[in-house]
C-alpha cells in the first residue's frame, strides 16, 4: 500500500471508539529512556491487558539524544554503575532481565542496540521467530520534526523498521520528567498516554486486510505524538494524520558554557559544569548564534500537537527525498552526474 493511501485508511479508522485487537500481536517495547521508566512500564502493561504479548528491551541508563548510535563492534561489557533506577546494580553483566520479571530486558548500550536485542535475541527467544510490531516510548516529551534526527525514541523505531519489522514511535509533551515504574499509580497521566497508543495498534491490526494483510506497509512506521490534556481527557483528543515538518519540539545547538545554560543545568543531576556541549532551545527568547528554519504548516506534527490534536506522521525507511527535489538536483548537476 503507498503511504498516501495509508493515510486515508488512518484518517477513517482512528476515529472510530477503542478496539480490541483482531488477534494477539507480539510486541518489542523499547525506548530511550531506560527500561525501569515509568511511561514504558505503564504502555506495557496497557498492552499487556489488551490482550497482545509483550517484552521490554530498553537501555539501562538513559539514553536521550543517542539517535542512531549502534555502538557496532564493542562488546556490552559488565555494568560499571548502578542502572537508572538502581533495579540492576554495578557489576552485572551489561544485557539481562528485570528482578522479577523475566520479559524485561536491560541492555547496557544504546537505543537501537536495545531494539535490535528485543527484535534478534528477546523475541525468538519468546516466541521463536521477530516480533509482529516495535513500538519505542512513550518518551517523556514531544520528539517532532528536526529534533527526531537525534531522537533515541525515534531512531530505535526506524532501525525495527530497516529490519523489516513495523514500528510506531511514540512521544508525550506531558510528563516531560523521569519517574520510575514503581512511582506509578492507577490514574497517572501516563496511563492515559498509553491508551492512546494501544488504540492506534489495535486499530491497525484490525485492519490489516487494507495493507496487504500486514500492520503496516514494508519500509514504513509512525511517529506519534500526544499533546498535553486535562487529567481523564485523553481519549476524547482528536488525532490528525500529520507530516514531520521542520517545526520542532527542541533545537540543538552547541554552547561553549553548560553551566550557564539554563535547560542543560535542569537536566544535569547537580547542575551541568562549565564545559562545551550541545544543548536544547525549547522555546523563550532565541539565542543570537541560534540559526533555524522556521515552519508554519498547520499539518506539521509539531504544530498539530500544538494545536491540541495527537499527531499522527508516516516515517519511510530512509532519507530518500521525494521526486521533485531530486529533479531539482539531477538538473544542477545534469553536466556531472550521469
Amino acid at each position: 500500500m503507498q503511504p498516501s493511501k495509508l493515510v486515508s485508511v488512518l484518517g477513517l479508522s482512528l476515529a472510530c471508539a477503542f478496539a480490541t485487537p483482531a488477534q494477539a500481536l507480539n510486541i518489542v517495547v523499547t525506548n530511550d529512556d531506560g527500561f525501569e521508566a515509568s511511561f514504558i512500564h505503564a504502555l506495557y502493561q496497557r498492552l499487556k491487558a489488551a490482550g497482545h504479548s509483550v517484552i521490554i528491551s530498553a537501555p539501562a541508563q538513559d539514553s536521550s539524544g543517542q539517535g542512531g548510535a549502534l555502538n557496532f563492534l564493542r562488546p556490552i561489557a559488565t555494568m560499571t554503575k548502578d542502572s537508572r533506577a538502581g533495579s540492576i546494580k554495578a557489576g552485572s553483566p551489561g544485557v539481562g532481565t528485570m528482578p522479577g520479571n523475566s520479559d524485561v530486558y536491560y541492555v547496557d548500550s544504546t537505543p537501537v542496540a536495545s531494539a535490535l536485542y528485543g527484535i534478534d535475541v528477546a523475541a525468538p527467544a519468546k516466541w521463536g521467530k521477530a516480533p509482529d510490531l516495535v513500538v519505542s516510548g512513550i518518551n517523556y516529551g514531544n520528539n517532532t520534526g528536526i529534533i527526531n534526527n537525534g531522537s533515541g525514541t525515534v531512531n530505535a523505531a526506524l532501525i525495527a523498521i530497516n529490519r523489516g519489522v513495523p514500528a510506531i514511535a511514540a512521544s508525550a509533551e506531558a510528563p516531560t520528567s523521569y519517574r520510575a515504574y514503581d512511582k506509578l499509580a492507577p490514574g497517572d497521566v501516563e496511563y492515559e498516554n498509553a491508551d492512546i497508543v494501544v488504540r492506534l495498534v489495535n486499530e491497525l491490526d484490525k485492519q490489516k486486510a487494507t495493507a496487504g494483510g500486514k500492520i503496516l506497509p514494508d519500509g514504513i512506521g509512525l511517529n506519534v505524538n500526544m499533546p498535553k490534556f486535562a487529567k481523564g481527557t485523553a481519549a476524547n483528543l482528536p488525532i490528525k494524520i500529520s507530516k514531520e515538518g521542520l517545526a520542532s519540539s527542541a533545537t540543538p545547538f552547541f554552547v561553549p558554557d553548560l553551566s550557564k545554560d539554563s535547560v542543560a543545568n535542569g537536566y544535569i543531576p547537580g547542575g551541568a559544569p562549565p564545559l562545551p556541549g550541545v544543548t536544547l532551545y525549547i522555546g523563550g527568547p532565541k539565542p543570537a548564534n541560534l540559526t533555524m528554519l522556521t515552519d508554519t504548516d498547520p499539518a506539521s506534527e509539531q504544530n498539530v500537537v500544538q494545536a491540541g490534536a495527537v499527531a499522527v506522521s508516516v516515517l519511510k525507511i530512509n532519507h530518500q527525498a521525494d521526486r521533485a527535489p531530486e529533479a531539482a538536483v539531477r538538473i544542477k548537476l545534469n553536466a556531472l552526474a550521469k
